[in-house]
């Protein structure tokens, strides 16, 4: 098993899911993911919240391993699977073993997660948004729920109202602008961009301008 790369700096972390208080998760609870990579930013986010990561970069999925591992999340690259091992048995597999195991498949197919979910997978991500979702997916098994990547977009999207002004400063912050460069293409002030700043953070649940801009693509308010 590899451990995950170095851990990123602040300005990658990604966003609490809108709607829930993520506090402090228990120390140490291990996430093995198999998976050729792992986001970085997905890294950051489990170190923040004191969980550790394992990467299997083989894909050779073993059941007795992720048993004897003490696992609590296991997040499976369906679609990088070796051609003879199906996705559907090896999650049948694993809730039968390791029952406690909270899973999640990742995938490119949306017409997948039906069918990861009635064989007993606990999350479903789909690849795009992919990193975001990632978060979102662990965020929801570790409040005892499922989760199927857009599942609760539209309820999002409706809890989210922005003015047609604070619209134009997250697009303009989702492109990389700094502030001084928003109001000169707004023709507004300084702090005026920072007022509608404090305005979004609040209103999406952001602490940062990534934690905004990712919460942003997710609710359907800004295009990736």
């Amino acid at each position: 098993m590899n451990e995950g790369s170095p851990m990123m700096n602040e300005g990658n972390m990604l966003p609490t899911a809108p709607g829930s208080s993520v506090g402090e998760q228990p120390a140490h609870e291990l996430v093995l993911i198999y998976a050729p990579k792992v986001p970085p930013q997905l890294e950051h986010w489990l170190r923040k919240r004191g969980m550790r990561l394992q990467l299997i970069d083989s894909m050779a999925v073993d059941v007795s391993e992720v048993r004897s591992a003490g696992a609590r999340f296991v997040m499976v690259d369906a679609d990088a699977l070796p051609a003879a091992r199906d996705p559907l048995e090896l999650v049948r597999q694993l809730r039968s073993s390791a029952p406690d195991v909270r899973i999640v498949l990742i995938t490119a197919r949306d017409d997948e997660t039906s069918r990861f979910t009635e064989a007993g997978a606990h999350g479903v991500v789909v690849k795009q948004p992919y990193v975001a979702d990632m978060v979102f997916s662990l965020q929801a098994l570790s409040e005892g729920r499922t989760y199927v990547s857009g599942m609760t977009t539209e309820r999002e999207r409706a809890s989210v109202q922005i003015t047609a002004r604070e619209k134009e400063v997250l697009e303009l912050m989702a492109n990389g602008h700094s502030n001084q460069a928003i109001g000169e293409r707004l023709s507004i002030s300084v702090k005026t961009v920072e007022a509608h700043r404090a305005r979004l953070f609040k209103k999406l649940g952001a602490s940062n301008v990534a934690d905004a801009v990712l919460l942003a693509i997710r609710t359907g308010l800004v295009m990736p």
